[in-house]
């Protein structure tokens, strides 16, 4: 895939479209997913359908934020029936008018590219490197977790946190995990932006020594100032996560020197172009980027898949998210071995190597939008 946004957008505008079909589902977690913002029982997300002219079918995927407003739901439901209405003519959104919506734009820009992605061939398929994720739980339970994914072949390990109550308990939890799976095991703190600036200075200082290799967003997403600060005050290299809300606030946290390392959700942002954006913008300054997921189904991740390809820096992605749901809705899932993600392939399969479950789909919708007449 292509790393110059110019060109793969102009790539992706150039996939002639027929039609357009979603469906709404609510896919359940297998067991409820903890993090620093709450608890997730269920994963809803829109299911795009983008037919060509030549009868092929494209897939794509639209999720919002775990915390996304009633309003914010309508709105992503309004612009992809109304949609469904202009693409028989071969009509599309463009990029400046979904902008105009906020993040329900930004999450039906990146099913519409994801979509157009699937269409426009054959992709790399080569191997990306993704980590594994070590929930909330007591420091003997996370070191079993955390040698059961070192088994399962990941090298790199995520560890949520943000709700502890003391900094003591959060240091009992990477001591065990270190202790666990020994110093060449790269591990990751997520706090989902749960900490103030002095708890973060003081909670960083205490895990420093277990060889962190990055904290992701250890600051409310709105505290560009705080990041760059707390960079400064610490030598745990600081990932901003829900604070890369879009190209623009990528480079401005570039411009403000308070990230050491973006980490990238593609329905965020906006899909395939933006993180191509956000890429060009964060090599120049010479800041890896990390791909991760809104825990999207199959459809979702495998279009981060295709994007994380052609990222530099061989960090491990936050991908390996599909086996948290009852299912990912694909006929195959994405494969996952030795900590690094291929996708299925086969006969059939578009440019993502994808093959819906229609029978998963079926069972799993709650609302469908039809292809207009």
């Amino acid at each position: 895939m292509s790393n110059d946004p110019a060109a793969l957008r102009a790539l992706l505008e150039a996939v002639p479209v027929a039609g357009l079909s979603a469906l709404r589902v609510r896919v359940p977690f297998r067991r409820p997913f903890a993090t620093a913002t709450g608890m997730w029982l269920h994963r809803e997300a829109w299911i795009v359908l983008l037919v060509s002219t030549d009868g092929r079918v494209g897939l794509g995927e639209a999720v919002l934020e775990p915390d996304a407003t009633e309003v914010e739901e309508t709105i992503l439901a309004r612009v992809i029936r109304e949609t469904a209405g202009r693409a028989r003519g071969g009509d599309l959104p463009d990029p400046e008018e979904l902008e105009l919506l906020g993040g329900p734009g930004r999450a039906f820009r990146a099913a519409l590219d994801g979509a157009r992605l699937d269409l426009a061939g054959a992709l790399d398929d080569a191997p990306v490197p993704v980590n594994g994720t070590i929930g909330f739980a007591g420091p003997r339970e996370g070191a079993q977790a955390a040698l059961q994914a070192i088994e399962a072949g990941f090298t790199t390990l995520k560890l949520k946190a943000g709700a502890e109550r003391e900094t003591e308990d959060l240091v009992a939890r990477v001591r065990a995990i270190r202790q666990a799976v020994g110093p060449d095991v790269r591990l990751r703190v997520d706090v989902n932006g749960a900490w103030d600036l002095p708890t973060a200075e003081d909670r960083l200082d205490a895990i420093a020594r277990f060889e962190i290799e990055y904290v992701e967003q250890p600051l409310p997403a709105d505290d560009t100032a705080g990041a760059a600060e707390l960079r400064r005050r610490v030598g745990v290299p600081i990932a901003a996560d829900e604070a890369v809300y879009a190209p623009l606030a990528a480079r401005r946290l570039l411009a403000e020197e308070a990230a050491d390392v973006l980490v990238v959700k593609p329905a965020r942002v906006g899909g395939p172009v933006a993180i191509a954006e956000i890429a060009l913008a964060a090599r120049a300054a010479g800041v890896p980027v990390v791909l991760s997921t809104l825990f999207e189904t199959g459809i979702g991740i495998a279009a981060a898949r295709a994007c994380a390809g052609g990222l530099p820096g061989g960090l491990a992605h936050g991908l390996a998210t599909a086996g948290l749901l009852e299912h990912d809705l694909l006929v195959e899932p994405l494969v996952v071995d030795g900590g690094r993600m291929i996708p299925p392939g086969g006969a059939g399969t578009g440019g993502l190597g994808i093959l819906l479950d229609d029978g998963a789909l079926r069972r799993f919708a709650v609302e469908a939008v039809e292809a207009a007449e």
